[in-house]
Order: C-alpha cells, then structure tokens, then sequence
C-alpha cells in the first residue's frame, strides 16, 4: 500500500477534471481514472487491447481490471486472459463514506457523514458473479478500501430517499488494501465477530447481507472450501469453519 502514490495519482486527475465541466463530466470516472494510475503510472499500459478485447491496464507482469460496478461483464474477459495472463480484479470500496447532495441548481450540500464503514463483506456479492475463476492459478482479487465523499442527485420530487442516483465517487485517501489470491486469503472479508460455526441467520446478522447477497456469499466460502455444510434439523444448515 502506498497511500502518498494514491494521492498523486489523485491530484493528477483531479487536475484534468479542473479544465473540463466538473464533477461527473470525465470520460471516466474518477476513482476508476484515479486506481489504474496508482498501480500502471505509465499510460501507454492503460486501455490496451487484447485480442478482441481491451484491457483496463497491460503491462509485462500482469492485467488489471478496475471493476467499480457490477462482476458480471468480467467474465468474458476472465475467461480470454486467465489462460494466458495474470489477471488483477481491483475492487474499491468505501472504508468510509460522506454524502454529498447535489441541488437542483448545482450547489453542494455539507457533506453528510453515513454510518456505512468498511462492510467488505458485501464484496461477497459481486465474488459469486465470477466464482468459477476465483481458484485459478492467474487470478488475484485486491479490494481497495478509500474514504469516499459520494455525491448523489436528488429525486425528481427533490427528496432524498427513493429515486435519488448517486452521481460520483470523490476518493479523498487511501485506507487499507485486501489482496486475495489463495482460498484462504478470502477469509479476511469475513467480520472477525463472525463465530467458526454458523447458520444463515447468523451470517445475514453479523455481516448484513440478505436474500442474493447472502446466499451468494454463502455459496463462494463452500465452493473455496473455507467451510462446510451440514444439515440440522428438516430445513437448517449449519456451516463449519474447514481451514
């Protein structure tokens, strides 16, 4: 982790930001913009095609894909370079979050401190997209955790509640790095209060997850083989802890 090369590469793009609209008007965003230069500084390595496809970053060790939204689209390109490449996933997280509201006539809130802190559990969600390439050889996961200021669009009705968009991610600094590339690397997603053996309801409390999220969850620690999966009674499982 280098947090002072993370806020050059931050400065750098916020100052390509300054000379066009402002927030939000990037080709990119800026925490995709800000990741690819903290881990490939040299930009000749940044959208590079291969094959058919084109890769966030190539360079002579490796690919790295900065996936900031939803795991899906990653397959088709897992699938072509992880026979032949290293492949870096780079998912950045909030370690903490400030809301930011946006008016109708442009101006910006004070930013709202949210509750929301370091949950990488939720990571879980989008793993379970991808899980058949989770145990190859090439593959790496490295989630980034930032302190972000999200800035949101307000409602058609002007409220904050349903229908508001989040707009953009500030990232503001670099808080910790989790690097996933053997199974038990993955365990460092879980929260340490959660008990060695445990059935669903448990895990949805401790971690928050709930329907797709928590059964996806569930599914990428049994397919890693970090636990197991014993019946109790007519409709409970109780999962164990395996390494």
């Amino acid at each position: 982790m280098n947090p002072e090369r993370f806020l050059e590469a931050l400065e750098t793009v916020l100052i390509e930001e300054r000379n066009r609209e402002g927030i939000g008007r990037l080709a990119e965003k800026t925490v995709h913009a800000t990741l690819k230069l903290y881990f490939e500084p040299d930009r000749s390595c940044h959208e590079v095609k291969v094959g058919s496809l084109v890769a966030d970053v190539k360079n002579e060790s490796e690919i790295i894909e900065i996936q900031t939204g939803s795991f899906t689209p990653l397959r088709r390109k897992l699938e072509a370079f992880l026979p032949e490449y290293a492949v870096r996933v780079v998912y950045p997280m909030a370690y903490t979050r400030r809301i930011v509201w946006i008016e109708k006539d442009g101006t910006l809130s004070a930013p709202h401190k949210s509750p929301v802190k370091r949950q990488v559990s939720r990571a879980f969600a989008e793993l379970i997209r991808i899980l058949p390439y989770l145990t190859h050889e090439n593959f790496t996961f490295h989630i980034v955790l930032m302190d972000l200021d999200e800035y949101r669009l307000l409602s058609k009705n002007g409220g904050k509640g349903r229908g508001t968009e989040r707009y953009e991610r500030m990232p503001t600094a670099l808080r910790e790095e989790i690097v996933c590339r053997k199974p038990e690397d993955y365990l460092a997603l879980l929260p340490d209060s959660l008990p060695e053996e445990f059935d669903a309801k448990t895990f949805s409390k401790v971690t928050r997850l709930k329907g797709h999220a928590l059964s996806g969850a569930l599914k990428v620690l049994l397919t890693l083989g970090l636990y197991t999966r014993e019946r109790e009674g007519r409709e409970a499982y109780i999962y164990k802890r395996s390494l």
